[in-house]
């Protein structure tokens, strides 16, 4: 799993959050979020489920389930009404009424990763276990920290830059740790060097880098969450 699957799961999360909560009020945007492919870690899952488990079962019932009973899930919390309204026509304080209403149930939601979470561990290694742990760990964090002051920082994924660039999260994602080694596919964390962090730290500066290109800096606060989180797993400072 590593970096870069935390990658694809951190882009995932941030995706999610700005499709649901700047869904599209007209065809031509639906078009746009019709065309996420879902997320872009289960292709790389299916060969270690394989492999872990010895047949395609495991993860089949992990992509069925994130398919079809996650958004169930998900929708059973939240009311998708209120994730439709347009805000740009309520008051500042309409404004912030609606996103405290929506940061609650959101909240709530996150119960609905714990079936996702044992679905998924068959088909993890012992250091995968605890890259997991260590991400779904930190998402009522990031939760948290989207919603402080009545969802000031939710409220930015409803702005046309923050859900442009959250389309180009995952290619972000696979530029800048596509340069990470395959050697530190295998490597446990335990045993990164100054080597392994130097490139750890390379992939923290593209990020960074093309972040600021798209113009959407807040997501800035969410990767640097997740990156310390798992860099805690490492020597690395």
């Amino acid at each position: 799993m590593k970096f870069d699957k935390c990658g694809a799961t951190f882009g995932t999360f941030l995706v999610l959050a700005t499709v649901c909560c700047a869904l599209p009020k007209d065809s031509s945007e639906a078009a746009d979020v019709e065309t996420l492919d879902g997320p872009p870690f289960l292709a790389d899952l299916r060969d270690q489920c394989r492999n872990t488990t010895g047949d395609d079962r495991t993860f089949n019932e992990l992509k069925e389930h994130i398919s079809t009973d996650l958004p169930k899930c998900f929708m059973a919390h939240v009311n998708m009404d209120q994730l439709k309204t347009d805000t740009s026509k309520l008051e500042e304080q309409e404004k912030k009424k609606l996103f405290e209403k929506i940061c609650e149930q959101i909240n709530e939601s996150v119960a609905c990763l714990t079936p996702v979470k044992a679905k998924l561990k068959p088909c993890l290694d012992e250091e995968d276990v605890k890259i997991m742990e260590q991400v779904v760990a930190t998402v009522p964090e990031a939760l948290s920290m989207a919603c402080t002051n009545s969802g000031a920082l939710l409220q930015k994924f409803t702005e046309p830059a923050y859900r442009s660039c959250a389309m180009e999260l995952p290619p972000m994602i696979e530029e800048c740790t596509s340069e990470l080694p395959d050697s530190m596919e295998s490597l446990p964390f335990s045993q990164y060097s100054d080597k392994q962090c130097g490139e750890i730290y390379n992939m923290r500066d593209c990020f960074a880098r093309r972040i600021k290109e798209c113009g959407a800096t807040g997501y800035m606060d969410f990767f640097i969450l997740f990156y310390r989180k798992l860099l805690a797993l490492t020597p690395c400072k």
